[in-house]
């Protein structure tokens, strides 16, 4: 039997009756809270029929953790205050630790499982807060994302004392041994997973997609939330992993490359992590031991370091030496690498994206919004009079005044938002599966945000102001062959919409700049002969 048919045949042994399931009340509960015309009467009575339930729900709708600031006495009330969203996720978490508590494994480590787990949601929480994400929702997904491997052991028994073996290794290692234990792994196993608990789409696909890189036709929400998810993994490996060093510089590089964050950042994050474990554990009524401090960690990684060091030096210094020398090769590669990557994609002046890295991101943006018909916004902005600010005060008052806006841009776009510097003092912003309405917000919150900037320069200060112009385009055809059609003139699609924008940009200068004009209802997925109208929109 071949390697793939072995692994088709243990995967086909799971099936949904194997899996840990929740209670029949999760399920009414859960069924009731995607219910668009939900009546909080009737979802609070399916709730107080599990008498178990409605007394975790009271504890945790007055613990700190929702911090919802008053006394809480009534399933009622705790319908109506936590929502319908935060109530689902509770009710997916209290089913998970049920789930676990109903299956005892002999040789299997349950607390420090949920040591894990929690490290990993309250890591995912963390990051969504800072990324402007669903908490709750973040949380869930850190709870369910590795249940996968939990079944894993619940099916094959006999491997359930590999998990003291797994828990300290990081991602890529766990999922390589996963799949040499059980022929499969824990995101496969969780697709089954999510069909058998009714998982809503927004949790079920960062459970199922977590070790998955590339994404076609998501949602941007759905897109966060999966990147929170793979970093969460590795957050939780900071803390467990054996090779911590490894460990680190991993998730500070992805915390970077999907979330922006330094690495001072990063580090808050982390330190952050232990605190927030001690509080879910005991919002879940698991009883972990004492954590370790994120200093402890980095100071116990260090030391472990310096011993192996030693030891290796007394045994065979020619081979510390070696591996000596492969580090700091490694370390200069991966420094000649970013530097690469910052010199092919980015700016060197603002650090947005440059000409090239946004074509890229702006064809596979236009390909999947074709798969997706959801809208896409693209807004092109100009700063106004910018050469008399040059020539006035200096191009290295220049620098600084567009370092500025990059700051500003930055801070005011969501993170699938995507700013780029086209050239001079041209920029263009990208935003996926936004509406007229939607593109409008971002672009005149954008414009605000830089009339509001002010540069001291000697004994002046100096203003800016900006121009903008945007369309939202969409590509409402949802037949297989005009989806393929319109794939195949993406380089064009992308021409004609840039020249609106542009065009749209030029009407805000001649109507006295510091404005936005925004293209109405182009047709461009259908005709590259639309004349779209000119609408203004901005500040008069």
């Amino acid at each position: 039997m071949s390697k793939k048919s072995s692994l088709i045949t243990k995967l086909g042994r799971i099936t949904p009756g194997d899996l840990p399931t929740p209670p029949e009340v999760a399920i009414r509960v859960m069924h009731a809270c995607a219910d668009a015309k939900l009546n909080s009467r009737k979802l609070a009575k399916i709730i107080s029929s599990d008498t178990a339930l409605v007394a975790e729900l009271l504890r945790v709708a007055n613990s700190p953790f929702f911090g919802i600031g008053h006394k809480v006495s009534s399933v009622s009330q705790a319908v109506v205050v936590m929502g319908t969203r935060s109530l689902r996720n509770f009710v997916l978490s209290f089913s998970a630790r049920e789930s676990l508590r109903a299956n005892t494994l002999s040789g299997f480590d349950a607390l420090s499982y949920w040591e894990t787990v929690l490290r990993r949601a309250v890591g995912a929480r963390r990051l969504a807060e800072m990324a402007g994400a669903d908490m709750d929702e973040a949380f869930t997904v850190g709870i369910l994302q590795d249940f996968g491997l939990l079944t894993l052991f619940l099916v094959y028994p006999q491997h359930a004392a590999a998990w003291e073996q797994l828990r300290g290794m990081n991602p890529d290692e766990r999922y390589r041994m996963e799949r040499e234990t059980f022929g499969t792994t824990h995101d496969e196993v969780a697709r089954l997973l999510s069909k058998s608990w009714a998982l809503p789409d927004e949790v079920a696909f960062p459970i199922a997609h977590h070790h998955t890189e590339f994404h076609d036709a998501v949602s941007a929400s759905q897109l966060t939330l999966t990147r929170i998810s793979t970093c969460a993994d590795w957050i939780a490996a900071v803390f467990a992993a054996t090779d911590k060093r490894l460990a680190l510089a991993r998730c500070r590089k992805l915390l970077g490359d999907y979330f922006g964050l330094n690495t001072a950042k990063a580090d808050a994050l982390f330190s952050a992590v232990p605190e927030h474990v001690a509080e879910a554990a005991g919002v879940l009524h698991l009883g972990i031991g004492p954590q370790l401090s994120f200093d402890e960690v980095l100071a116990r990684a260090n030391r472990e370091l310096v011993e192996t060091s030693v030891q290796s030096e007394d045994r065979a210094p020619r081979l510390e030496r070696a591996l000596a020398e492969r580090e700091r090769l490694a370390d200069e590669l991966q420094v000649a690498y970013e530097r690469l990557a910052q010199l092919a994609y980015y700016d060197p002046l603002t650090a947005l994206v440059n000409r090239r890295r946004f074509d890229e991101l702006f064809s596979a943006e236009i390909a999947r919004h074709s798969r997706s018909g959801k809208p896409l916004s693209l807004v092109m902005m100009d700063l106004d009079h910018f050469k008399k600010i040059n020539d006035s005060h200096g191009h290295p008052f220049g620098d600084a005044v567009l370092q500025a806006v990059s700051g500003v841009l930055k801070a005011t776009l969501r993170s699938s938002d995507v700013a780029a510097r086209i050239g001079g003092e041209e920029m263009c912003l990208l935003l996926p599966e936004t509406d007229v309405e939607g593109g409008r917000i971002a672009a005149e919150r954008v414009r605000a945000a830089i009339e509001k900037l002010i540069f001291p320069h000697g004994a002046i200060e100096v203003q800016l102001t900006a121009s903008f112009g945007g369309l939202t385009w969409r590509f409402a055809v949802q037949d297989v062959k005009a989806i393929r059609e319109a794939l195949q003139r993406v380089p064009e699609v992308m021409g004609e919409i840039m020249s609106c924008a542009d065009k749209a940009l030029y009407a805000s200068k001649a109507a006295g700049r510091n404005r936005l004009t925004w293209v109405d209802e182009p047709s461009i997925e259908t005709s590259a002969e639309a004349s779209p109208a000119i609408a203004a929109h901005g500040k008069v």
